[in-house]
């Protein structure tokens, strides 16, 4: 019996230990296949995170792109209203030369109109003055004439 409980004893550890055997071949087959789906996971998530940083680095890229493209219009429209600003600014200035050149030109008809005038109506106040003097001229003479006798104005047409 004891040969028989050690030869039972002995079945027993040998089934344990194939038993054993095969836990362990599974636990290192889970592992194993744990181990390849993390490293799958990790291949995916490595892909995911490249992918993710081009996409990004894509983006920066049209991000910039259109910055540079933004400034360049910019550039061009503030030339753009400089180039407007110094043409109307030119063509303001080159009105007010204008406008002074005729201002001037007028102020100068003006003056000799003016001096015209003066000098016309000075000659028209000559005249009249002339005119006046020879005026009370006739007028003193034939008061003279008037204040003569007619004795006296025989005379004088005899004479």
């Amino acid at each position: 019996m004891i040969e028989t409980s050690m030869a039972e004893t002995t079945e027993e550890l040998e089934q344990r230990v194939r038993d054993a055997d095969g836990e362990i071949r599974h636990l290192r087959n889970t592992i194993s296949a744990m181990r390849d789906e993390l490293e799958k996971a990790r291949i995916a998530e490595e892909q995911h995170v490249a992918s993710a940083i081009a996409q990004a680095n894509d983006e920066i890229k049209q991000l910039r792109a259109t910055i540079n493209a933004l400034r360049d219009e910019l550039d061009r429209a503030r030339i753009g209203e400089e180039d407007r600003i110094q043409s109307a600014v030119s063509t303001a200035n080159d009105e007010i030369r204008q406008l002074r050149g005729t201002v001037n030109a007028l102020r100068g008809e003006l003056d000799k109109s003016r001096f015209r005038e003066e000098s016309s109506a000075q000659s028209a106040v000559a005249k009249a003055n002339d005119e006046i003097k020879q005026l009370r001229g006739t007028i003193q003479a034939l008061r003279e004439q008037l204040d003569r006798t007619p004795a006296e104005q025989k005379r004088e047409s005899h004479s």
